[in-house]
């Protein structure tokens, strides 16, 4: 069975749509918390929980950037400049969006679509590298609200809403049954 270290530079990029990150990645925070509501007791010893389901995930990626070209001839910095405009795409519009993410660490729990939490500044190490934090926060947009269960009211006396002196109420199916309870019931309560 392969380990991590099988997997080499794998591990030291993601992909975040269909593109892969530049320079060397190490990506922190990606557990996944259960959100309890934990109550103490009181004027007893003890608590009691209950689980209150799974809040959004975020992470952070730290991208560290090189100033060596690639077999292209480009740096890490110069792929960094689209990488940014494609992680700041989630968030110009006037609603967010989100891209695929993939990294075996993150996919083992489950974040699979991101938005951008933030965009850090270079940190520059003095060699000509930098490094640049990003935070980025699942996406889940909001589901629609079912509609609310509404009963029609029936028409009263002298409405009319067909146009032919119709009635627009439907006739009660149980109509003949609550007479005869009603009639039961006037005849229990006489003396």
């Amino acid at each position: 069975m392969p380990t991590p270290y099988d997997f080499g530079d794998f591990l030291d990029k993601h992909s975040l749509g269909t593109v892969m990150s530049p320079g060397k990645c190490t990506i922190t925070g990606h557990e996944r918390v259960k959100a309890w509501d934990v109550k103490a007791a009181k004027g007893q010893t003890g608590a009691s929980s209950s689980l209150n389901g799974d809040p959004i995930g975020q992470f952070q990626v730290v991208y560290e950037l090189s100033p060596e070209p690639d077999d292209d001839g480009l740096t890490d910095f110069d792929r960094w400049t689209d990488f940014q405009r494609l992680i700041e795409s989630t968030t110009n519009g006037p609603k967010p969006t989100a891209l695929p993410f993939y990294h075996p660490d993150t996919a083992r729990n489950h974040f699979t679509e991101v938005s951008n939490a933030g965009v850090g500044g270079f940190v520059y190490d003095g060699k000509g590298g930098a490094t640049v934090t990003v935070k980025y926060i699942e996406y889940k947009p909001p589901k629609p609200k079912p509609a609310a269960k509404a009963a029609a009211k029936p028409g009263g006396p002298g409405v009319n809403l067909t146009g032919y002196g119709g009635s627009t109420s439907k006739p009660d199916p149980n109509a003949a049954a609550k007479a005869e309870l009603a009639g039961l019931l006037d005849q229990a309560r006489k003396p």
